[in-house]
């Protein structure tokens, strides 16, 4: 692929004088079009931009009348919301403001396999006989002209709160409410589904800001990758910093199990993180649950429920994979399909929750847009992705003669047809396509932003380039590239060994950790590098780190000898008779990872440090800390004993850490961390969190956490009444149920350190 560097600039001394810091801040800002001072200005800082009026929207003070009278007499209210991530946070978004409000209000989300995106006539027609007079939808209803022209016909009023692609016309709704009425370069024209209805909400409070749903507006313009221009920008900011310090109990939850520090939250881990959990619970169960999560004031119900997302993400991955495998099969069973401008596939198997995943996928493989498709009885429905240039819905709009109902935005669409119309979809909508692409299409280019030696990559500078976050959809991070790179160490990461952990130098003499996802040949001579400049946290550890896009072995390269990647040697002691003395015969040169047992010097989780040899004595808790640990030794030779800690029953745990939280306020004032704890019972810091909060809410004791996994304990009791004991009590059983399975797992396995 070419590389572009940047073309030359002239900044306004004026602009660079304003923003100061590294000269690349002021360089991307004037790429932008923001050459103003007050603008860029702005644009970095949240605190310098304004706001425009959230009556700036159509149909705003009808729509408010009419729920100020809703609020005066008492009238229910159903709010109808879409079981995307966008859709759970406007959801949920609505109904606690509503509620704080004093509304009579309930909600409802379509489940994606029964009901599908959208207002339904025949589950409108069920809700609206338990009395409602007022229906607020979210995210959706703005193709609904049947049922909204059902609930006028019912005396219902429908106020509409959407942002996917205005129709031709429009449906006979009490008040519409959606950004795209207004016109381009307006600061709310790309507004989402979730800041749409906070825009309702704000107006409903006066036209002022509302600091406690900016959290949930976050979560959905990221989920969304709204474009990150005007005030979707400026929410996404203010929204990011309200999730750092949110006291919500599903946004806590979400991060403990996610394993993310909340103090420390961006859009990325929002992204890769929190959001594929939610959208996991619309996709294959009822997302229902999901804006029960962002809503509660329970802990102990959010910890439940964030469980419930893990195993129905893991479950999200496995069937996408099937999905994604089932397609690639067809492809090369029907080399045809590939001879259309659209790939349109379909399959009786498939699920339908995940479709959009893999239809996403193979539009970047095969770089043209992608219907997939689920039949069940006359019926074909699933998702459409597509490739810049196209605008799918558009396209959809253009076969509308073949299909029963479609939406979406340029990018992305739902659709429903009779399996009959397959065939003619698929050639009309290759036609509309063609059309569509046909000026001439340029060769794929990486337009660089600068080419830096690695050792100007330095904190001060991503510190710099920071200023420009949050990155999305309209801004993009910065492309870097560096000139004249070898590898001087390598490092295998991921199940199947998928990914690298490169350590490169050049010729300034200085070292980067470069990460390769999905690598491919590490390069065995001199190359130069293109590259993300990103911060990457792992295990409350935070370093500077490169993700590489692309490289290109340098032509004027002498071939060198590749970096040594040696496998790991295992000695495997697991069903020894004497551990002990096979243990006195072990190398010297080694770390002996023991826990729980002090028959054995050696070090605990904490205590691990680089070293030739691991000699692992105690088996791991968990997936996690057993990564944790290899990364911490990165061993040539693994002696492996695997020796049991003790088999915890709930009581028995919690009488544990019991004493060794008294010990703690008696030795060390308290003071400790969930990993020094989990370390001393052998379990996972998970584990210890719930127990401590169990002995919290026992009055046992007072706990306060911070974000850095420290504790402090004291005597003094500080119960919190939304814990709920024997949730709790649920969760410790769970945890320690878990950890007992993954270890005799891992006793099990051949070469347990290939695939932590």
């Amino acid at each position: 692929m070419e590389w572009r560097e940047p073309s030359a600039l002239n900044i306004p001394d004026t602009l660079r004088a304003r923003v100061g810091g590294h000269p690349l801040v002021a360089e991307r800002l004037a790429r932008l079009g923001l050459v103003d001072p007050d603008s860029a200005a702005a644009f970095l800082d949240p605190a310098l931009y304004q706001c425009a009026s959230a009556f700036e929207l159509p149909d705003m003070d009808v729509a408010i009348a009419r729920i100020q009278a809703a609020l005066r007499t008492g009238e229910p209210i159903l709010i109808w919301g879409d079981f995307d991530v966008d859709g759970q946070a406007a959801t949920a978004l609505l109904l606690t403001a509503l509620k704080v409000l004093g509304a009579n209000v309930r909600y409802h989300i379509p489940r994606r396999n029964g009901e599908g995106h959208g207002m339904r006539l025949p589950k409108l027609r069920e809700l609206l006989a338990n009395g409602y007079r007022l229906v607020i939808t979210c995210d959706t209803g703005i193709t609904a002209h049947e049922a909204i022209g059902y609930a006028q016909r019912e005396t219902v009023d429908v106020i509409v709160t959407d942002h996917h692609q205005l129709p031709t016309t429009l449906p006979a709704a009490h008040a519409i409410i959606h950004p795209h009425r207004l016109p381009n370069g307006h600061k709310l024209r790309e507004l989402p589904g979730v800041a749409v209805a906070y825009e309702l909400i704000r107006a409903l409070r006066g036209d002022v800001e509302c600091d406690d749903l900016f959290d949930l507006v976050a979560l959905g313009i990221v989920a969304d990758s709204a474009v990150l221009q005007g005030e979707t920008r400026y929410l996404l900011q203010r929204g990011l910093a309200a999730l750092r310090v949110s006291s919500r109990a599903g946004v806590q939850a979400l991060c403990a199990r996610a394993e993310i520090n909340q103090l420390e939250l961006d859009e990325r881990e929002l992204a890769f993180k929190l959001i594929p959990r939610l959208n996991a619970q619309g996709r294959l169960s009822d997302a229902a649950d999901a804006v029960e999560l962002l809503t509660t004031n329970d802990a102990a119900r959010a910890q439940e429920l964030s469980f419930q997302l893990e195993a129905l993400n893991a479950q999200r991955k496995l069937e996408t994979q099937l999905v994604q495998a089932s397609a690639e099969s067809l492809i090369e069973r029907d080399a045809s399909l590939l001879e259309y401008a659209a790939l349109v596939l379909s399959h009786p198997d498939w699920d339908n929750g995940v479709a959009g995943i893999v239809a996403q996928r193979l539009a970047e493989t095969y770089q043209r847009p992608v219907v997939m498709l689920c039949e069940k009885d006359e019926l074909a429905f699933g998702s459409a992705r597509s490739i810049a240039g196209c605008n799918i819905t558009d396209a959809l709009q253009a076969c509308q003669s073949r299909l029963l109902k479609f939406g979406g935005h340029a990018m992305a669409a739902g659709l429903t047809l009779k399996r009959s119309e397959l065939y003619d979809l698929r050639r009309d909508l290759s036609a509309t396509v063609r059309t569509m692409l046909a000026a001439p299409v340029s060769e794929p280019f990486l337009q660089l932003d600068a080419t830096l030696a690695l050792n100007e990559l330095t904190h001060e500078l991503y510190e710099n380039l920071q200023r420009l976050a949050p990155f999305g959809h309209g801004n993009a991070p910065l492309l870097l590239a560096s000139k004249d790179a070898r590898v001087v160490r390598q490092k295998k990461l991921g199940r199947g060994d998928k990914h690298r952990r490169l350590t490169i130098t050049d010729e300034s003499g200085a070292q980067q950790n470069l990460f390769w996802w999905d690598a491919g040949e590490v390069p065995a001579s001199r190359f130069d590098v293109a590259y993300r400049f990103v911060l990457n946290r792992y295990r409350q550890q935070a370093t500077l780190a490169l993700e590489l896009v692309d490289v290109q072995v340098r032509a004027d390269a002498v071939a060198e000898l590749a970096a040594s990647q040696s496998a790991i040697e295992v000695i495997d002691y697991r069903q020894q008779a004497e551990p002990h003395a096979a243990l006195a015969r072990c190398i010297s040169d080694a770390v002996i990872w023991r826990e729980a047992d002090s028959s054995v010097i050696g070090a605990t989780r904490n205590e691990l440090k680089l070293a030739d040899t691991l000699i692992v004595w105690t088996v791991p808790p968990g997936a996690t800390e057993w990564q944790a640990a290899l990364d911490a030794v990165e061993p040539n030779h693994l002696v492996l004993f695997g020796q049991m800690p003790p088999e915890f029953t709930a009581t028995a745990f919690l009488q544990k850490l019991a004493g060794l939280a008294k010990f703690t306020i008696r030795q060390k004032d308290g003071a400790t961390t969930l990993s020094a704890l989990a370390a001393a019972t052998a379990q996972r810091a998970t584990t210890v969190r719930y127990g401590l909060l169990w002995l919290q809410q026992a009055g046992k004791l007072g706990v306060s956490f911070a974000a850095d996994e420290s504790v402090k304990l004291t005597k003094e009791v500080s119960a919190n009444s939304t814990y709920d004991l024997a949730a709790l009590e649920k969760l410790i059983q769970s945890a320690l149920a878990e950890t007992l399975a993954y270890r005799k797992k891992w006793l099990c396995d051949e070469r347990p350190n290939e695939h932590p």
